[in-house]
């Protein structure tokens, strides 16, 4: 009946479910680095998971995960075309403590050592906000949400070589603007 709203299987709906789970963080953090808004990075993540739900009977459950990361973008730069200005990216990270790529300062460390952790976390967010954002999302993907290559052009929508091209010039920029950032 044309009247009858989909109903997915039990095997489905677990996998939603484990998608869900697995997903949810990564989507807003990928989501909050490209818009620089983490309340708007919440309601692109719920958006994109509301999508995949009414779209379980057209994605493979295989490819939940570049299939939520991809709508999440697309939701991105709609917004930031919205927007009709250049976004400044991470201007608001430092006063969100979600996102850190070096081990949170343990109770036992020192306050010199906890400045140095910070001072480094500072400089990481900087260089990633450095990039242009073709090789930042190639970037995020692969780096920091450990997508495969694959998973990561099917994201973009480009050719895995253009993905690989983006990520090794990303990783070069990357590695140069931290060693500049951090003195050693």
């Amino acid at each position: 009946k044309p009247n009858q709203e989909y109903q997915p299987d039990p095997v489905t709906m677990v996998a939603y479910h484990r998608a869900l789970a697995e997903h949810a963080d990564g989507l807003k953090a990928f989501a909050t680095r490209l818009l620089g808004d983490s309340i708007a990075a919440e309601d692109v993540a719920q958006d994109s998971f509301l999508a995949l739900y009414r779209h379980l009977n057209q994605v493979p459950t295989a490819a939940f995960r570049p299939w939520l990361f991809r709508v999440a973008r697309n939701l991105c730069l709609d917004q930031l075309r919205r927007r009709k200005f250049k976004l400044s990216l991470f201007r608001d990270l430092s006063r969100d403590d979600d996102f850190t790529f070096v081990p949170a300062a343990s109770d036992n460390q020192r306050p010199d050592q906890m400045a140095e952790t910070r001072e480094a976390n500072d400089a990481i967010e900087q260089a990633i906000h450095s990039l242009p954002a073709k090789f930042r999302e190639a970037f995020l993907l692969c780096e920091v949400e450990g997508m495969s290559y694959e998973d990561a052009s099917a994201v973009l929508g480009c050719p895995v070589k253009t993905v690989s091209t983006r990520l090794f010039r990303a990783r070069q920029r990357f590695k140069s603007l931290v060693s500049r950032l951090i003195k050693v």
